[in-house]
């Protein structure tokens, strides 16, 4: 892994904050879904609004860093991804803009998969997005 600039259309796995966090601490589960997502041909990537939570939450900002810099990608937050949240929270009636843009984010890439620690909510947003089974979600 490393920063490299993955293909557009490389099938992703997407992490949220809560999987950014278990990176962080060294979580065996987290480092096992990443080694398979590897293994798998799958681009590595966050979100930014992923970033800035798991920055508020880390243990320790330097350990954030080194996880960070061993990701394929920081995805940016497009417009074309920020006007569809508020809709998709709304229908899926869930209140993270990160959740959803970790979900809009993985369905902007068919083949995607999502790591996350909060499988709730990330089903929620799915089956709200008419996406619910094409997506696998890997828990923590």
């Amino acid at each position: 892994m490393g920063r490299r600039d993955p293909a557009p259309l490389t099938p992703r796995l997407v992490l949220d904050t809560g999987a950014l966090i278990a990176l962080e601490r060294g979580d065996p589960r987290a480092r096992g879904h990443l080694a398979a997502a590897v293994r798998r041909g799958y681009a590595v990537v966050v979100p930014v609004l992923a970033v800035m939570e798991a920055l508020e939450h880390a243990r320790s900002s330097a350990r954030l860093n080194q996880v960070l810099a061993a990701l394929d990608a920081e995805i940016p937050l497009t417009p074309a991804i920020a006007h569809q949240v508020a809709g998709l929270k709304a229908r899926a009636r869930v209140d993270s803009d990160t959740d959803a843009v970790v979900v809009l984010e993985a369905l902007a890439v068919p083949g995607s998969a999502i790591l996350t620690g909060d499988p709730d909510d990330i089903h929620a947003l799915l089956a709200a997005s008419g996406s619910e089974g094409r997506v696998p979600v890997l828990k923590l």
